[in-house]
């Protein structure tokens, strides 16, 4: 039985925009924020480390299976591309990485270190947005029970390539590429079976035995591998594991992340509230909150809030800007470099 409150005219605008979406990305975008802010207190706070390790194994995850969903519309039944996308997000790839570089120099008073290979912040994501935007139209030509198995091997190879980093956001694009293609792959009728109990509940049971599991394994920098971003051998938690097998933890990271991840889309509503407008501005706090993040770290300003009062007051800060970054004037720049049209359709 599916759980179902809305009715088909419910689930959408005139334009056919799925409200479940936004909803999904306003959280997770909110998720985004909230472990970046928190992340200098998990030391110092086991329910703190936990929260951490929870949103850090399925936020991104998450988020990258939608960007995949999205990508349907990327390539036409007839082959040809929409290329203003991938140059989109090249452009807005080469601007944060500018007005980072920038505020790094003149705000904190560090080098000025602007790449255009290595990415700067959290900015990972724009280039691996943009390498998967060339690569899939490939991958799409065949079907997603041959590429995801593939993919998912390629990943857990790439563990072993101490090599594979951050040159291109390298590590990431391959680790989270499974991610992106199940999303690419995926069907609304598959979503739609989230909503069964019988999925649902096996879901949380699931998800809440994960979080017990990390409320219960000590800390043994586990989150470097829900990164997605080191090598295998220089995490130092999983170093006990014959060399043979490490491949295995990066398996049961997947592994976490799905039940994880589709526990949390599963509970997310699928018709309009009061911030399902503010998930499609999702790009501006993205790139916007990382600012504040660098000078937290930068002036030590986590120090405030190292109390459970000050941990509650982190949420509350995190849940303003993930607000404040949604609506304009701060979207507009945003609004502006998306509008900027490079190229037309090419034939593949």
């Amino acid at each position: 039985m599916t759980l179902s409150l809305y009715n088909n005219r419910e689930l959408s605008n005139e334009k056919g925009r799925l409200y479940y979406f936004d909803n999904a990305k306003f959280v997770l975008i909110f998720l985004v924020v909230l472990a970046h802010y928190i992340s200098p207190l998990k030391t110092d706070f086991p329910s703190v480390r936990v929260l951490w390790l929870t949103i850090n194994t399925f936020h991104m995850p998450a988020f990258i299976f939608i960007s995949g969903f999205f990508a349907k519309s990327y390539i036409a039944a007839d082959r040809t591309i929409k290329v203003q996308r991938t140059s989109t997000y090249i452009i807005l790839f080469l601007f944060a990485q500018l007005a980072v570089s920038m505020f790094e120099w003149f705000v904190l008073g560090e080098k000025f270190r602007f790449s255009l290979t290595n990415a700067r912040s959290s900015l990972w994501f724009l280039q691996c947005l943009i390498l998967w935007h060339l690569i899939l139209p490939y991958f799409a030509r065949f079907k997603g029970a041959v590429m995801i198995p593939l993919v998912t091997a390629t990943a857990l190879y790439i563990g072993y390539e101490v090599q594979c980093a951050n040159f291109m956001a390298l590590s990431r694009v391959f680790v989270h590429f499974p991610f992106f293609l199940c999303g690419y792959y995926c069907t609304q009728r598959v979503i739609n079976k989230l909503f069964s109990w019988k999925i649902r509940i096996p879901l949380l049971l699931l998800s809440a035995a994960i979080i017990w599991m990390f409320a219960a394994v000590p800390e043994t920098g586990i989150g470097k591998l829900m990164t997605c971003n080191f090598s295998y051998e220089t995490i130092e938690g999983i170093r006990d594991v014959p060399f043979g097998l490490l491949w295995t933890t990066r398996l049961a990271f997947y592994v976490c992340a799905m039940i994880l991840g589709a526990a949390f889309l599963s509970l997310i509503p699928r018709g309009r509230v009061a911030y399902t407008s503010l998930g499609a501005q999702s790009l501006s706090v993205y790139i916007l909150h990382r600012f504040v993040y660098l000078a937290e770290l930068h002036y030590n300003w986590y120090e405030w809030f190292e109390s459970e009062w000050g941990i509650a007051a982190v949420f509350g800060i995190s849940l303003a800007m993930t607000l404040l970054f949604s609506v304009k004037p701060f979207t507009i720049p945003f609004t502006l470099l998306q509008k900027i049209k490079i190229g037309r359709l090419l034939r593949y």
